[in-house]
């Protein structure tokens, strides 16, 4: 082949080769600047270190677990919620005690509340199972109630009657089981006394049955026992919803003779 020819055929050539060259530098560029860009909208949303797809909303925390707010409680059911965990001394704990401060004393009422602002004990008469029948010599020692629940004092609001019929009015501290206050009922008279009497001879069953009754469904919290004419009344507090059941107890015979939810 001639020089003239091949310096022909080299030149088409080498022109070609620039070509293709410059054709490929441009397409490396392209796709570094695409990846770039590409680069610099997922950066902004990798703050936490997870990439979230471009568009969509940041994550932020669940106020709660299942989606839901808990339902609200009425005032009742708020007021149960607070008095009940705030009480340490159970209801016949209470009574033992009540009933020791009284001598011969017989159990008609007793209520979980709170205890009055001025409540001062009476006695040292504490809740034990081996509570003397008797009033101890150290009965006007004086006793604080116990500070609780925002500083109220969860208690026992008790009625103990004696054989004749006369009524105390006995407070026991919901915390430390003490007697807080003794004192007679002043507003009864001997008609009162009379017809009370007479029921707490009626009433052959005993309060102490009469909640194992009422409360052999129903595991709650017992917060009144209370002596009727004809039943036993006793309260029972779900402590999963704050509702109270009341059951009203024959005293003749332990049977359920009617029962009432509150929800409110």
């Amino acid at each position: 082949m001639s020089t003239s020819l091949r310096h022909r055929l080299r030149g088409p050539a080498v022109a070609c080769l620039a070509a293709s060259c410059a054709l490929l530098l441009a397409a490396c560029g392209s796709e570094q600047k695409e990846t770039t860009t590409t680069s610099a909208r997922i950066a902004p949303a990798q703050t936490d270190g997870t990439a979230y797809p471009s568009g969509s909303p940041s994550a932020s925390p669940s106020t709660s677990p299942s989606g839901s707010a808990s339902p609200r409680l009425t005032d009742d059911q708020a007021e149960r919620q607070r008095l009940v965990p705030a009480t340490k001394v159970t209801w016949d704990k209470a009574t033992q005690a009540a009933v020791a401060a009284v001598p011969q004393g017989k159990l008609v009422e007793t209520e979980l509340t709170w205890a009055p602002p001025n409540a001062t004990a009476s006695g040292s008469a504490t809740a034990s199972a081996s509570a003397s029948p008797s009033v101890s010599a150290d009965a006007s020692a004086s006793a604080s109630p116990s500070a609780s629940a925002g500083g109220r004092t969860p208690a026992w609001h008790t009625s103990v009657a004696t054989s004749d019929g006369t009524l105390h009015d006995v407070w026991v501290d919901g915390v430390s089981g003490k007697v807080i206050s003794d004192k007679p009922d002043a507003d009864q008279d001997a008609e009162d006394k009379q017809e009370l009497a007479d029921r707490l001879k009626r009433a052959t069953v005993t309060p102490e049955q009469a909640v194992q009754t009422a409360t052999q469904d129903n595991k709650g919290t017992v917060t009144t026992v209370e002596l009727d004419d004809d039943a036993w009344s006793v309260d029972v507090v779900d402590t999963g919803n704050w509702d109270k059941t009341t059951y009203e107890v024959s005293t003749t015979e332990r049977r359920v003779l009617r029962q009432e939810v509150d929800r409110d």
